[in-house]
This record gives C-alpha cells, structure tokens and sequence, in this order.
C-alpha cells in the first residue's frame, strides 16, 4: 500500500494499492465511513469517474468532495500516473 503524494486532501485517506489492477486508480477512505475507487484516466473535469468499495448503500461522496477530487485528478494526472506506475505490481 502506498500513498498518494500527489496531493492530499484533509480527513481523507487517499492510496494506491500495491497489488491492485488495471486500469489505474487509487482509493478514497473516509476511516469508518466509506471507500471509493477513482479512475485516473476516466475522470474529467466534470466527472469523477469512481465506484463505491463499501459500505454497499453508499451512493458517493458529497458533490464538494466529488469536486475537490475531480480537480485534483485533472491537475495532477501526469504525477497520479507516474505513482500508479511505481506503486503498483498489477
């Protein structure tokens, strides 16, 4: 497991899996809430492409949550990559 140091964003857990798979993504804990996985070449600027870990009810984060991610993948796609590429052993 390794965290992602592109950007961090208060009371979130954000991470990348070192034994997950393609296509490349990281993964959104709020502790004790929830986990969404969000695709890194599938987000833009007006959608954050993600799907829900658990709990299985969740519908996702709030829409500022969903904003703050959406322009932190689209700002820092190149570097989100790089990390995937040297995190990751899918």
């Amino acid at each position: 497991m390794g965290k992602v140091e592109a950007f961090a964003i208060e009371g979130f857990e954000i991470l990348f899996y070192s034994n997950d798979h393609l296509p490349p993504h990281f993964h959104v804990k709020k502790t004790g809430e929830w986990e969404i996985r969000v695709e890194i070449r599938e987000t833009t600027e007006n959608m954050l492409a993600f799907s829900v870990k658990w709990p299985n009810d969740f519908d996702g984060p709030s829409s500022n949550t969903r904003k703050v991610l959406r322009t932190s993948v689209v700002e820092h796609r190149e570097e989100l990559l790089e990390e995937w590429e040297e995190k990751v052993n899918y």
